[in-house]
């Protein structure tokens, strides 16, 4: 189903609001091994869910880019420039907000549909972040499945509450 055109200032600025969203996401954090869990995800979520698949996956683009180039943006206000970013274990999943805040912009309002889309978002950040989390670190198998165990509570919390959120933006927008 089409999104609906958004005013030309508001295209304009919708992937930098996504990555301000992101970045803000990054402030409310809860230590857990091997990565924190951050609210960064909802807020990248919102963005895509909200503003559609190119203004999602560019709010990863626009974020990815600003932690190269060295903000104190990640989790926590942490900055990692170039390459330290590459050697981080947790590095996949700042680069997999890219994948996520693009599927984030299949959402269209219907309450399950959007569920299932914000999930599946979530669920390739942790995929992909857990990928290069195995091949940076000498994470375990095992540990690393009790990690994303760990994590799949705030995922399914957090994409109910996007939905949530969204569903009526989304759902006066759907042609009648």
């Amino acid at each position: 189903m089409a999104r609906p055109t958004l005013p030309l200032p508001l295209r304009f600025a919708a992937a930098p609001l996504g990555a301000a969203a992101v970045w803000l996401g990054g402030m409310v954090t809860v230590p857990m091994v091997p990565a924190p869990m951050t609210l960064q995800t909802l807020g990248l979520i919102l963005a895509g869910g909200l503003f559609g698949v190119r203004a999602g996956g560019l709010a990863g683009v626009l974020f990815l880019a600003a932690v190269l180039a060295g903000a104190p943006i990640l989790s926590g206000g942490a900055s990692a420039p170039g390459a330290a970013f590459m050697e981080l274990g947790t590095g996949g999943f700042v680069v997999a907000f890219i994948l996520g805040g693009a599927l984030a912009g299949l959402a269209d309002g219907r309450l399950r549909h959007d569920l299932a889309v914000f999930l599946g978002a979530h669920l390739a950040v942790l995929a992909v972040g857990f990928a290069w989390l195995f091949v940076r670190t000498d994470l375990s198998l095992a540990n690393g499945a009790l990690s994303f165990a760990g994590l799949l509570p705030g995922a399914i919390a957090k994409s109910a509450v996007a939905a949530l959120i969204l569903r009526p933006l989304l759902s006066s927008r759907r042609p009648a």
